[in-house]
């Protein structure tokens, strides 16, 4: 079988990086048939091979963006573990770096005008729904890998988290509706239940509601 490019895309624990990484492997005749070398393309090829392509869902004053950017525009933050190969690349994006660049692409789209209340330097990477698809091209062939999905819910963990930790467990006649708001927010996050539709904005409103009581 061709190549089988496969990724993956977190944030760091602390909120602050997007992550994107090489996890296709090496060429393994049983358990990667698939990766990297062997019968398939070799990962020995010039960098400049290699462009991701990154879109956001995300939503600026209650209104849904669609911003895709080509990460051909940001080879500073991409990283190769191995000399002349890229086998195994790294992009870790500042949350700034990243929310400048989706900026960067809101102002030059026809018709979008980025709005004033658009943070273009976010210390924390935002909680929406990222793609990713990775390209090829080297020597008149191109491999195109199947795009990845990741819902970012780094913040509103560290938010539930913090809600639960506040909670005075040692005091009896305390009104639980906190705690079991609480409770039932961390399993909604766990779960993957306030992502389902891609409403982002419904669980934002979940902790909003948290705060405010």
């Amino acid at each position: 079988m061709p190549l089988d490019l496969k990724l993956k895309i977190k944030t760091t624990t602390n909120c602050k990086n997007l992550v994107i990484e090489d996890v296709t492997g090496y060429y393994d005749g049983i358990n990667n048939p698939g990766g990297w070398g062997e019968l398939n393309q070799s990962p020995n090829i010039p960098n400049e091979s290699l462009n991701l392509i990154l879109t956001a869902y995300h939503f600026i004053n209650d209104e849904q963006y669609v911003t895709t950017i080509q990460m051909s525009d940001l080879v500073y933050y991409i990283s190769f573990p191995f000399e002349a190969s890229i086998e195994g690349f790294k992009v870790s994006l500042p949350a700034d770096v990243l929310s400048s660049a989706i900026a960067n692409q809101i102002s030059i789209e026809s018709g979008v005008v980025l709005p004033e209340e658009y943070d273009v330097t976010q210390e924390f990477v935002e909680d929406n729904i990222y793609q990713v698809s990775a390209r090829l091209f080297f020597d008149g062939t191109e491999i195109i890998s199947e795009a990845v999905s990741y819902s970012s819910t780094c913040n509103m963990r560290k938010e539930v988290d913090a809600l639960l930790t506040s909670i005075d467990l040692s005091c009896k006649d305390c009104d639980q509706s906190d705690f079991d708001q609480a409770l039932l927010a961390k399993s909604k996050v766990n779960n993957g239940f306030l992502w389902v539709s891609n409403d982002i904005e419904y669980a934002k409103s979940i902790l909003e509601g948290l705060e405010d009581n």
